[in-house]
């Protein structure tokens, strides 16, 4: 998790769905009592990333071949992913645990070092898993929304799962020095950056209240991932108690 946009693929599925399923309402919500104080928080992480972020997505974007960006993505996704095989298992999900295992196995060594995604073409196609859906699936509540400096979206119920991944991640244990980890940083930061610029440019474009947009699609793809996609029980994902539910059916009113 290293940067605001560092969960873009949950805002690029959801920013499609939150336009058509629970609207831009931005009244108050039971989920986010801390709204002032997030809202802040959102602000100062979209400035970073216009001032920053951005700018150097685009260069990213002009300079490095599409392939090689291609590479690195997978590069890096191979290297966290042993966050998704630990979280498998800790769900019982014993079969995909195996097949995430062996995905990670064959990309890191035929793949060299994951550059290459050969295990999707074998049968072993990528899952997204972590310790917060783990909370999920264990009957924990999300707990209150945040915006977290930097990372930006996610819940009391998520922040543990930060702790989880980088100790689930090798690199952690390999105790190399600032001059090798800072450019892996920056580089990772920038090429996530780089694959979500048309959802962030959505995003900006078509919400009313981009910082409901951004809550709400957060909120909904955390739940859905923890449904494994089967639809919800109740018609609120923040509070079944709730008399005002923020979310509907698709097609209500």
């Amino acid at each position: 998790m290293s940067s605001v946009w560092f969960r873009g693929v949950q805002v690029i599925l959801l920013g499609f769905v939150s336009l058509t399923v629970c609207g831009c309402a931005s009244g108050p919500n039971k989920a986010d009592p801390w709204e002032k104080t997030n809202r802040f928080i959102y602000n100062v992480n979209d400035g970073i990333d216009r001032v920053a972020l951005k700018p150097a997505a685009d260069v990213y974007v002009k300079v490095v071949p599409s392939p090689i960006r291609s590479g690195i993505g997978n590069g890096f996704a191979n290297l966290v992913y042993f966050n998704v095989v630990v979280n498998d298992f800790l769900q019982g999900k014993g079969g995909q645990g195996w097949g995430d295992a062996g995905r990670m196995a064959v990309n890191s060594t035929i793949g060299i070092g994951g550059i290459f995604d050969v295990a999707s073409g074998w049968g072993l196609p990528a899952h997204e898993n972590d310790f917060g859906v783990t909370l999920g699936k264990w009957g924990s509540t999300p707990g209150p929304y945040l915006v977290l400096p930097l990372l930006g979206p996610s819940t009391a119920r998520d922040v543990p799962g930060l702790g989880v991944e980088y100790a689930a991640t090798p690199i952690t244990w390999l105790w190399l020095p600032w001059k090798i980890t800072v450019p892996l940083f920056a580089t990772r930061t920038v090429d996530l950056r780089s694959s979500e610029d048309d959802v962030a440019r959505f995003r900006s474009t078509a919400a009313i209240d981009a910082y409901v947009f951004t809550r709400d699609a957060y909120m909904q793809y955390r739940d859905a991932l923890i449904r494994d996609g089967k639809p919800p029980a109740t018609q609120s994902i923040y509070d079944e108690d709730d008399p005002e539910p923020t979310t509907r059916a698709a097609g209500g009113k």
